[in-house]
């Protein structure tokens, strides 16, 4: 038998200082093993309610598994290029996963949400739909930030077109005092006529659920440009999706009646689906900001004067200055009743197709001079807060 002076020397044993640091040393192992694959989680802000979304998350993940993307490899830059309804957009770049990605990087913008869940939901459904796109005359999805998903902040990396906005153009090149830029009928109509290619592709094709797929906010602002010269320039059609119960973010002024008068209810079940009727209309109101170099739409007219002004024979869009009468026809054509509005994918050789009549407007400007003119925004009110009764360029 092993005697109690035996025993307490073996036990000892296991409390040398050699065993202690090897027992910390391990532990120190397993702690550090453990934060690197959890740490980054840990770090994470924790995003607010969730929950009412987290089914449609995990939809989106599968959905866009196949851009996403770390984000050590997306750059942001400081300078802001415009704000939404559903956040912020900056020029950014995104590096390619290899080993001297650092000399390959690619211009890009960036969208980030703003940290509400709803918003960045928005965005999220906006990268799902753009991700189904391919089109030469529609902004490319290049990336999504992982974060988008383990935080609920997302990150939309979308190709950079140096041109910006042609709203931007407008308002940079043209409605300036000295500004000497020259704007033909005929580069317009080239531009539209790519502009009306994508919402024609966007029209033949179908929602997830089997739904009608329409573009929801077709305006200058959203219409993108390879370069600034309007001649040889390239339009593509961006910021997809916007929701239709954004509230007071919605564009209004752009939006056809049966939408505008639906909108402004309080009757939840007055609310009309936007289809691709209400996209001719916009695109109409795009062609009366192209023939003004950028006014903008019903400027500072509440909501029943814009109602009211929708009723009449020019639906509160008179026929710019120098705007030729064939061009403001094509507008008023758009503008006219859902029932009457020509359609995108209706056959090309018809009256009916917007295709079709733009063709008609280029072969009818090919080789005309004609150029449009600045058109100053004007306001009938008064009120000395606002200081409307100073027109804006």
């Amino acid at each position: 038998m092993t005697s109690p002076a035996q025993t307490t020397t073996c036990s000892a044993a296991y409390m040398t200082p050699w065993f202690t640091v090897a027992v910390m040393f391990a532990l120190y192992i397993l702690i550090l093993m453990w934060f690197c694959k959890n740490g980054k989680k840990i770090c994470m802000p924790t995003p607010d309610n969730i929950w009412p979304y987290e089914k449609r998350l995990k939809q989106l993940k599968r959905e866009l598994s196949h851009l996403l993307l770390e984000d050590m490899f997306i750059e942001l830059c400081d300078h802001k290029l415009g704000q939404g309804s559903v956040g912020f957009v900056f020029k950014g770049f995104v590096y390619p996963n290899t080993q001297n990605r650092y000399k390959h990087k690619t211009p890009a913008a960036v969208k980030m949400s703003y940290p509400l869940p709803a918003k960045s939901m928005g965005l999220l459904e906006e990268a799902a739909r753009l991700a189904r796109l391919s089109h030469p005359n529609i902004v490319k999805l290049l990336a999504v930030s992982q974060l988008s998903f383990s935080a609920l902040r997302p990150m939309l990396v979308i190709e950079w077109l140096p041109g910006g906005s042609l709203g931007e153009y407008f308002r940079v090149n043209c409605r300036n005092p000295g500004d000497d830029a020259i704007v033909y009928v005929r580069d317009v109509v080239r531009l539209l006529q790519q502009v009306a290619a994508a919402l024609q592709y966007l029209h033949e094709k179908r929602d997830a659920d089997g739904s009608e797929l329409t573009h929801r906010d077709v305006a200058a602002r959203n219409v993108l440009l390879t370069s600034t010269d309007l001649t040889k320039c390239e339009a593509k059609l961006g910021d997809f999706g916007l929701p239709i119960d954004f509230g007071n973010h919605l564009p209004l002024p752009w939006l056809p009646p049966e939408i505008v008068g639906c909108a402004t209810s309080h009757d939840p079940k007055a609310r009309t689906r936007h289809r691709p009727e209400a996209d001719v209309w916009m695109f109409g109101v795009l062609a009366w900001e192209c023939a003004t170099l950028g006014a903008e739409p019903h400027y500072q007219r509440s909501v029943r004067e814009m109602c009211d002004a929708m009723n009449t024979p020019d639906r509160g869009l008179p026929c710019p200055p120098n705007c030729p009468t064939i061009f403001y026809d094509f507008i008023q054509s758009c503008l006219s009743e859902p029932h009457r509005r020509p359609s995108f994918i209706a056959p090309l050789d018809s009256s009916s197709s917007v295709l079709f009549r733009l063709k008609q407007l280029e072969y009818f400007f090919t080789n005309s001079q004609h150029c449009f003119e600045a058109v100053p925004n004007e306001s009938c009110c008064t009120c000395a807060t606002h200081r409307c009764s100073r027109s804006r360029m």
